[in-house]
This record gives C-alpha cells, sequence and structure tokens, in this order.
C-alpha cells in the first residue's frame, strides 16, 4: 500500500491525452475542451489492489460535484499485457461500475508524459488547468475532497458543497488506533519481474515446461511450484491438473494476479494445510458442499484470496483443478484496528 502527503506544484499545468489507443465512455478529450471545469487526472490499472480501493471514493466525488463542473479522466496505463488490451480495459470498466471517462494507455505514452512512475497517482487541475494536487497512493481522501471544493468554488462564490466525506470502514488503516505490520512484499512469479522470487531449486526455464518438486521449509516471500509448470514470460502457467503453487507469507490480506488461458479455472485454496476459515476469507473466495474453500478465475484480473482476521504468519496454497492458469504477482497488506478486526 502506498500512502503519500499531498503536494502542490503550481507551474505545472493539464497536459494532452495522445498516444491513447481508445477511450471508454467518452470520446477523445483534450485540455482546451477541459478548460473550466476542474479535472482529476487519475493513473490507474484494473489489477492494482490499491487503485481499486480510490474507486468508492472517487464515485462519490463524480456522483456528487459532476454537475458542478468536476470530471475524472481515468488513465489507465497496464502493468501486464493482458491488461493493456482494450476490451479487457473495457469489460473492467463495466463490472467496476466507472462512468466517467477512461483512457486506454497501453504505450505508455500519457504515462511518460506525466513522468508518473506509480499507481495509483491523483493530480487535481483547478479551472484554468493549473495543478493543485499531485497525491500518489491510498489514502488522504477527505483532503483531496475539500481541496476539490476549494477548485470547484474558486471564481463561483455561495456555492454549497455536502459535508465532506469521512474514511470508509474498510480502509482501517487510516482509523484511530489502527496499526500497520510489516508484511511480505509484493512478489512477481515469472522470471521477467523477479528471479528470485522462485524458491524451487531448480530455476526457471524461459519458454519450456518443467517438471518442479516443491522443496520445504518455505521461505517467507517465495513461491513453491509443484508439478508441471510453465515460465511464460509475465507469468508461470500450469499444464497439468495435479500442480499447485504455494508460499509462506506474513501479512492479513493476501490478493494474487490470475488469467485463464482458456475457459474459467476452479483453484482450491487452502492455508496452514485447511480449507481457509470464514472469517479469513478474501471477497473472492467460496465454498463448495464439502466445505472446501476455492476460487473460480474466469477472467484476467485480480483475485481477493485471503482477509485475515488477524495479522500473522501462514502457508498459503493454490491448487488449480486444470491446466491453464497463469499467476503473475502475489500481493499482501498488513492494516487492522486494535487486536481483532
Amino acid at each position: 500500500m502506498v500512502l503519500a502527503s499531498l503536494a502542490v506544484a503550481a507551474s505545472s499545468t493539464l497536459q494532452s491525452f495522445d498516444g491513447g489507443i481508445e477511450w471508454i465512455n467518452s470520446k477523445p478529450l483534450s485540455p482546451g475542451e477541459l478548460r473550466g471545469r476542474v479535472v482529476l487526472v487519475d493513473f490507474w490499472e484494473y489489477t492494482c489492489v490499491n487503485c481499486l480501493r480510490t474507486l468508492p471514493y472517487e464515485k462519490a466525488w463524480y456522483a456528487r460535484y459532476a454537475g458542478d463542473g468536476f470530471v475524472i479522466v481515468g488513465v489507465h496505463t497496464p502493468e501486464f499485457q493482458f491488461s493493456g488490451e482494450p476490451a479487457n480495459v473495457a469489460a473492467a470498466v463495466k463490472r467496476l461500475g466507472i462512468t466517467w471517462p477512461v483512457v486506454v494507455d497501453s504505450k505508455h505514452a500519457i504515462w511518460n508524459r506525466y513522468a508518473n512512475d506509480v499507481w495509483p497517482r491523483e493530480l487535481l487541475f483547478d479551472r484554468s488547468g493549473r495543478l493543485v494536487v499531485d497525491h500518489a497512493g491510498e489514502g488522504d481522501y477527505p483532503e483531496t475532497e475539500l481541496r476539490i471544493q476549494h477548485a470547484l468554488s474558486a471564481g463561483h462564490p455561495g456555492e454549497v458543497f455536502p459535508k465532506v466525506m469521512g474514511y470508509l470502514p474498510q480502509d482501517s488503516y487510516a482509523k484511530p488506533g489502527a496499526v500497520c505490520y510489516p508484511h511480505t512484499q509484493e512478489m512477481y512469479v515469472s522470471a521477467i519481474r523477479d528471479d528470485s522470487a522462485l524458491g524451487n531449486t531448480s530455476g526457471y526455464a524461459a519458454g519450456r515446461m518443467m517438471q518442479f518438486t516443491d522443496v520445504t521449509p518455505h521461505r517467507d516471500g517465495r513461491a513453491y511450484l509443484q508439478g508441471a509448470w510453465s515460465d511464460a514470460g509475465e507469468a508461470m502457467v500450469n499444464t497439468s491438473g495435479s500442480d499447485r503453487i504455494a508460499l509462506r507469507y506474513h501479512a492479513i490480506q493476501v490478493v494474487v494476479v490470475l488469467r485463464p488461458q482458456e475457459g474459467a479455472v476452479p483453484v482450491i485454496v487452502l492455508q496452514d494445510g485447511k480449507p481457509l476459515h470464514k472469517h479469513d476469507a478474501g471477497a473472492d473466495v467460496m465454498y463448495d458442499s464439502t466445505g472446501r474453500s476455492f476460487i473460480t478465475v474466469d477472467a484476467a484480473r485480480e483475485y481477493d484470496v485471503v482477509m485475515n482476521k488477524h495479522f500473522g504468519q501462514h502457508e498459503l496454497e493454490l491448487h488449480p483443478q486444470r491446466p491453464g492458469l497463469a499467476v503473475y504477482t502475489f500481493d499482501f497488506e498488513a492494516c487492522e484496528i486494535g487486536a481483532d478486526r
């Protein structure tokens, strides 16, 4: 999770969105067309859990202030090849209920023009196109909303706005008494991103299928494969129906970026050798009639797999039930309020 403070760079101005390969929910927009509006440029990625946590606030701001001249322009710059495909971005925009303009920045043209280096990043521009807020990461939502109100009211005295929203219940890191523990760092499974992430002694073999044998004990923050897997560049892909990937981690939440190569892939989820307890299950976890915990990977996206009741160290296993599960990254969060969330 990235938590950053608000920063102001008064000399910066709203830049062109040229280079975006497609627009969703809008025709192409330019700084000239947006002049006179307060514009929030939101760099995001639909597999980024930190980006997804900003969406409820952005939806509320858009509903509250669009009629007053406020607009959001979402710049979707992909982290993975699949998340740069316009059809995948359009499907994610629809699934997530995003109604503001989104430009698909698959070539990183807009990202580079704004000299961006992080997801999410929100840049707020006033009615003249001058940058008034530069915020990287999650958090500071009430402060950002207040700056939106100030930008909208400039030159429009007498504007009456609703009370600024507080933090939502799920954003425990910002509440009084919150504790954020050190946690396992984000882990890219493929060699192209991190050639040290694989815990198996056999290592990677780019473009080839290999038979892996798990080794124990597991080191925290390393992925351990069992069975037949292929290195597909950005991901490792299982090639039989009896494979697994395991890791040891310390955190509260675990999200995983997964993609089915062809058709939905059911994936059994075990923690510490057992089905996930329901109070430790992430939002995408379901249970069958025997009590087994599983997720159904039917789209290329991030999956919320574990949301432990308490911080701790655990062993997590994913058992795909058919070939064709591409595993990209594991990401971890570790904030809670008090001893019992």
